[in-house]
């Protein structure tokens, strides 16, 4: 008679173990390797999407962030204020103002201090003298380079969402969005590639200043600053998400 092979149940209990404690290593890697490349194609689809729509404002009325009105009551209704601009120019465009009030936190992962944002703000003839009106900032080779601390109240900030869920906010108070005095005048605000859904975190790249990022850092919100006909990363997070590998 023919002697059958077979595993034994203690056997297929030890390979199963075994097949657990692999996936229970892998699979949320697997999972943040999947959600920052969804995140970061997100967040480079919605720049590109506001790109085009202050390219086609050009276009059309000759006007672009440089001639933008604050819209300090909030609902986007200002003649020349960002939320027309965006009403205008994307029909899926729909104010969210009061329906997305998750309060998100505005530090950098383990930073206690909020993003910065840099601008230049004229020449300073090789001096440190500060330019009228504005106050921090360094003279270096020739440029006087300001820093500003983003807003911290995100009631201060008007929100707009997209057909592709992407939502994007802006300051109350941004107006004449120029390349010189764009932070002055509070021309920044978010990205934020899934709306309400979490995780809500600004992201945050140990590394950014080398313009790397790990996928695992890579999170859902993106602070942006807006002037001329440009909108680009305001942080080195964001700037090393958008370039980085």
């Amino acid at each position: 008679m023919m002697k059958k092979n077979a595993f034994t149940l203690a056997e297929v209990l030890i390979t199963l173990g075994i097949i657990g404690v692999v996936a229970a290593m892998t699979i949320p890697t697997l999972i943040s390797n999947t959600n920052g490349a969804q995140f970061k194609t997100a967040y480079k689809k919605a720049l590109s999407t506001l790109n085009q729509a202050v390219l086609m404002n050009i276009a059309l009325e000759d006007t672009d962030f440089s001639t933008l009105d604050a819209d300090a009551s909030g609902e986007g209704t200002t003649a020349k204020s960002m939320g027309a601009l965006l009403k205008e120019r994307m029909q899926s465009a729909t104010e969210i103002s009061d329906s997305y009030t998750t309060t998100v936190s505005l530090n950098e992962g383990t930073q206690t201090t909020t993003p910065k944002l840099s601008y230049v703000a004229g020449t300073c003839n090789g001096t440190t003298t500060t330019p009228s009106g504005l106050q921090g900032g360094t003279c270096t080779d020739g440029e006087y380079i300001m820093t500003a601390t983003m807003d911290a109240t995100t009631a201060n900030y008007v929100k707009f969402a997209f057909a592709d869920g992407t939502s994007f906010w802006y300051h109350k108070d941004s107006h004449d969005c120029t390349d010189g005095d764009s932070v002055q005048n509070k021309c920044y605000g978010f990205i934020d590639v899934n709306g309400s859904t979490g995780p809500n975190t600004v992201v945050h790249c140990l590394n950014a200043e080398d313009g790397s990022c790990e996928s695992s850092e890579i999170t859902d919100i993106y602070p942006v600053i807006f002037h001329g006909q440009t909108v680009e990363p305001a942080t080195d997070s964001a700037r090393a998400v958008l370039f980085g590998k």
